[in-house]
């Protein structure tokens, strides 16, 4: 099948070297495909999945990898990535009209040939302008206008420029590109040149995490990526009053480390607030601070929380005034009523006591 996707689609070029075909390119939205296309994930890492390991992804990190690998992920189709899907079009066309490089689409989900794990679900190819074979993968990105300054560096933003680099490795291309429409209507785009260094590095970590967390099973380490507290808070049905045990010296040293660390923060946090309050200092009534040359340096606007319960004390008359009633959960009846409904909603806190194991 992938001989005929590649004659259809470019007659007499091979467009990927290196790679083979693992699941011809379907219908996103078709049920039956998609679930194809989860299963085949499930099979190597794609570039998606090697961001999220080196921790350009925000709110993602190893475990959430190795949770999905192993079966355990949940298939999220959120709105950005939908319209994410759409614009691939538009921002390859535009692309192509300004560089004047031709791109076609992929024939599928591409696999690398001698190392399996390595998946490539590539968004476009890009052609050489005169000799018509395949440079490499073109990557199409939907951003917000919050990011336009990344876009405006002389490089690709990390994650869309290891993405790319991952995809030269998986179909063994010269190099790449990564085009972005950042908020809705400009364009920015950059070369990925393909580091050889780099990717062999890339490659061997990769391969080693792919065979050691995946093949063989090992929970990764913890890190101290948000994203992951989150994961672990919501991946267990927590059994109320459950015991697990550790040893004694490896409590000792943890809960000696969180102690050091918690108290460095304290430390780092009353520096933190000596600075802001002599910026305040110099603030006093004035709500904007500008340096001599009229840049603003700081402002301490009155636009943050409304104090409300100083508010009615001040002005008791005019708080009944504006006074609204609110609906909201009795979380006391609830948990009375539906104990086990109330704990699976409840979020888990970890304390440590001050009493010495």
């Amino acid at each position: 099948m992938t001989a005929t996707i590649t004659e259809l689609t470019l007659p007499g070029v091979d467009l990927a070297p290196e790679a083979r075909v693992v699941l011809p390119a379907g219908d996103m939205l078709d049920p039956a495909y998609r679930e194809l296309w989860l299963d085949e994930r499930l099979r190597g890492l794609g570039g998606s999945d090697v961001a999220v390991l080196l921790g350009f992804v925000s709110g993602k990190g190893p475990w959430h990898v190795y949770e999905d690998k192993h079966g355990r992920g949940k298939d999220f189709d959120t709105e950005a990535m939908e319209f994410g899907r759409e614009m691939e079009e538009p921002i390859a066309r535009v692309f192509s009209r300004r560089t004047g490089i031709p791109v076609i689409t992929p024939p599928g989900m591409y696999v690398n040939v001698e190392r399996p794990w390595m998946l490539g679900n590539v968004d476009r190819l890009a052609l050489d302008p005169d000799t018509g074979e395949v440079d490499g993968p073109v990557e199409c990105k939907n951003r917000t206008e919050w990011q336009l300054t990344d876009w405006e560096q002389d490089e690709a933003p990390d994650a869309p420029q290891i993405q790319n680099l991952w995809y030269q490795g998986v179909g063994g291309w010269r190099k790449g590109y990564v085009a972005a429409c950042v908020g809705g209507n400009k364009l920015r785009w950059h070369a990925v040149p393909r580091r050889e260094d780099l990717l062999q590095h890339l490659v061997q970590w990769t391969g080693d995490w792919w065979h050691r967390h995946i093949v063989e099973g090992e929970e990764p380490p913890a890190d101290g990526l948000p994203g992951t507290k989150d994961l672990l808070a919501h991946l267990w049905d927590v059994k109320a009053d459950a015991v697990a045990e550790v040893a004694v010296e490896q409590a000792r040293n943890l809960r000696k480390r969180e102690a050091a660390l918690s108290a460095a923060i304290d430390r780092a946090q009353r520096r933190l607030e000596t600075v802001q309050n002599t910026m305040r200092l110099i603030a006093r009534e004035n709500e904007i601070v500008k340096t001599p040359g009229g840049k603003v340096a700081w402002t301490w606007k009155q636009n943050g929380n409304f104090a409300g319960a100083r508010f009615a004390k001040a002005h008791p008359d005019l708080a009944k005034k504006y006074e609204v009633t609110k609906t909201g959960i009795d979380t006391k009846r609830l948990a009375a009523e539906h104990p086990a409904i109330y704990r699976e909603f409840r979020a888990r806190v970890l304390r440590v006591p001050a009493k010495e194991v």
